[in-house]
């Protein structure tokens, strides 16, 4: 596997900006050249009030808003907690990537340079900062994910949000004697399902 180089890095991060920008477009810009009539007189008015791509556009706007218009609240502290949890480690990296990144280039070989009140050889300031900027990488592609999957997730709690599923829905497994007709009897697990 080839190591990405950092002007190919930054060349792709520049473009997340209007990949989201591309997508919010493809969201909120109906297309109404290959859809055909629909007859909106059999569509009950309550399933026209809850709108998935509404929700989407909120959670694109602000991650958990989307949640909250889909009455979700319970997932906003999920939702905050992992990403104020990946952008800490990102800041956390970051900082580290730098004091490595500046020893490294001002350092001269053979000297130890000190970095948060320890010393380091000059060989293993590279692998410090090598570590530290993949870190880094990483808590930044794990914030996009979180940021990603907040989305996805209010658009399916938008799509199922009327979905019924009712109280009294109920198995039971209990033991049966089951009968064949001219053969003996068995004995059995009977599996009871009620609607």
């Amino acid at each position: 596997m080839l190591p990405i180089s950092a002007d190919i890095l930054v060349a792709k991060l520049r473009l997340l900006p209007s990949c989201f920008l591309l997508a919010c477009l493809l969201l909120i810009i109906p297309s109404r050249s290959f859809t055909q009539e629909t007859d909106t007189s059999a569509v009950t008015p309550a399933l026209q009030t809850h709108s998935s791509r509404k929700a989407v556009v909120y959670s694109i706007i602000c991650p958990g808003l989307g949640q909250v218009y889909n009455k979700k609240y319970w997932k906003l502290p999920i939702i905050y907690g992992a990403g104020g949890a990946f952008g800490y480690f990102v800041g956390f990296n970051q900082l580290k990537y730098q004091k490595f990144r500046d020893a490294y280039d001002n350092g001269t070989p053979g000297e130890p340079a000190l970095i948060d009140g320890m010393y380091y050889d000059y060989d293993v300031l590279e692998r410090g900062r090598d570590y530290y900027r993949r870190y880094r990488d990483l808590s930044a592609l794990g914030l996009g994910l979180i940021y990603f999957l907040n989305v996805i997730d209010a658009m399916v709690d938008a799509h199922f949000f009327y979905y019924d599923v009712s109280d009294d829905l109920s198995m039971r497994v209990e033991p049966a004697i089951i009968e064949n007709p001219g053969m003996t009897a068995a004995v059995g697990f009977r599996i009871n399902l009620g609607f």
